[in-house]
């Protein structure tokens, strides 16, 4: 009887970890700059290491971070070596996780399923 306890108590284990619900957690910033950005983003996810370039035409949406989690806030997830490039024809602008939490505060919150979204759409982004 133990021996069986001890064989099937793993295995209760494993599944009780396999059902535990994911979430994608999604950050977008809105480019209210009146010009597109051309956007360089570090360590901004859970899932690759990968640096990411792309453009945010003006009134587009571009996607900053994005993480796996278990039920965690995605404040929580920013890694402290994230880092966000934002250049326009005025400059440029740098923000760090802390800065990006900072903004998270304020952003609204998206839910539908286990995908979550939040939009940064503070004009303070632009350079």
């Amino acid at each position: 009887m133990t021996r069986s306890v001890g064989l099937i108590l793993p295995f209760v284990s494993l599944y009780g970890c396999a059902a535990q619900q994911v979430y994608n957690n999604h950050v977008y910033i809105e480019n209210r700059c009146g010009q597109p950005l051309e956007l360089k983003v570090s360590n901004s996810s859970n899932m690759h290491s990968l640096d990411r370039n792309m453009t945010a035409l003006t009134g587009s949406r571009a996607l900053v971070a994005s993480f796996v989690s278990y039920g965690e806030d995605v404040i929580e997830q920013v890694p402290n070596h994230y880092l966000l490039t934002i250049n326009d024809t005025a400059g440029s602008k740098t923000i760090n996780s802390s800065e990006l939490k900072r903004h998270l505060i304020g952003a609204q919150k998206a839910s539908e399923g286990t995908r979550r979204e939040w939009t940064i759409r503070e004009a303070s982004i632009c350079p």
